[in-house]
């Protein structure tokens, strides 16, 4: 399929993980940075359809990384993924403009289901 993916993920499994989900749905077009200075660059300088944001990166530990990135393109459609499931993490991403949020670990269409909404939406 013809959308741009980027993947934010410090962990390379969680990478692999989710890049293998979205090769087996059907998407080809994956880009993937493991901070989140790479994270900026590409979303700068790229045409991406979706982020998928982990918010514990190396160089970032919350959310400023989605408020940024939303900052450089505000039409970015960013779904946010994170081991930290308490509600007002989820509330705060959801109001800052995220297309959803996923919780680590997920299964396969969980994730997949959560991906085509953030696209459509």
């Amino acid at each position: 399929m013809k959308e741009n993916f980027l993947i934010v993920d410090d962990a390379e499994f969680s990478r692999s993980v989710m890049k293998q989900a979205l090769l087996n749905a059907g998407f080809d077009n994956i880009i993937e940075a493991t901070t989140a200075d790479e994270a900026r660059k590409i979303i700068a300088n790229s045409d991406i359809d979706l982020t998928i944001l982990d918010i514990m990166l190396p160089d970032n530990s919350d959310l400023k990384l989605l408020y940024e990135l939303l900052a450089i393109k505000k039409d970015t459609k960013v779904v946010v993924i994170s081991a930290i499931n308490k509600p007002e993490i989820t509330r705060e991403a959801l109001l800052a403009g995220a297309r959803g949020f996923i919780t680590k670990p997920f299964n396969e269409t969980d994730f997949l289901c959560k991906v085509r909404m953030a696209l459509e939406d």
